[in-house]
């Protein structure tokens, strides 16, 4: 069976997943950054609402993954608000100055998820070696990993998305995202024979007072337009994998 996660940039997006089919959700915010830790008001809300499992981004801004202790505290803070609020689990990473690892990091992190379910996201492929990265986070307890193969997009990184599937794919789920839609998912998962994939088939609002914003802008040029995972979208990825 394949497994559909939806990546979700907000509470209407959960919805949308969860009635539409998606097998779970990976819940953050300003995709347009890669994605950033939502707000509390948020996550209290979609953890009083959500009825399939849902995994929160812990990053704390965008840019690299190197994080200083000060950026570590707040993460671990943030991962243990979300236990509290009863989450299956979290989406983390870190990289030292070098581009391994940050083992000491990562380990702290999951010390303060523990009983969680964790997620290595996309610093797997900033790192240096992702396929020694990956025996890493099997021995210290991850169940997934995120990944576009090291490229920009899933559909570019197939040959490695491959080989991590070959090599580990029976001791962590590889979860192949990064510009997954509905013309490319099925290449993606014939080719890499992965179980699992990442995509949050987002489309503009039509509700953002078009009268108001005809330009979709302010007068100071500010977008006045967002972004929410499609429903329609959803449906029909989740009706394409079915016979898989």
């Amino acid at each position: 069976m394949i497994r559909i996660e939806i990546c979700t940039n907000g509470y209407q997006s959960v919805i949308n997943a969860q009635e539409n089919g998606a097998h779970c959700a990976e819940l953050c915010e300003s995709l347009e950054v890669g994605g950033v830790t939502p707000s509390y008001g948020t996550l209290k809300k979609v953890a009083s609402d959500m009825k399939i499992p849902v995994r929160v981004l812990i990053r704390p801004r965008s840019g690299n993954y190197i994080y200083n202790d000060a950026e570590l505290e707040m993460m671990c803070s943030d991962i243990e608000l979300i236990k509290e609020l009863g989450y299956e689990g979290v989406v983390i990473g870190a990289l030292n100055e070098n581009g391994d690892l940050d083992v000491p990091k990562i380990k702290a992190m999951m010390k303060a998820g523990e009983g969680m379910k964790f997620t290595f996201h996309r610093a797997i492929d900033a790192c240096n070696n992702p396929l020694e990265a990956l025996k890493i986070l099997v021995d210290l307890g991850f169940d997934k990993v995120l990944t576009s193969g090291c490229k920009p997009k899933a559909i570019d990184g197939i040959e490695m998305i491959r080989q991590m599937q070959e090599q580990y794919g029976y001791k962590i789920n590889i979860m192949a995202g990064g510009g997954v839609n509905l013309n490319n998912v099925m290449t993606i998962i014939n080719e890499t024979k992965v179980s699992n994939c990442h995509a949050s088939l987002t489309v503009e609002v039509d509700d953002y007072n078009q009268k108001l914003y005809p330009e979709k802008i302010d007068n100071t040029g500010a977008a006045m337009c967002w972004k929410v995972s499609s429903p329609s979208n959803i449906k029909e990825m989740l009706n394409l994998v079915k016979s898989c």
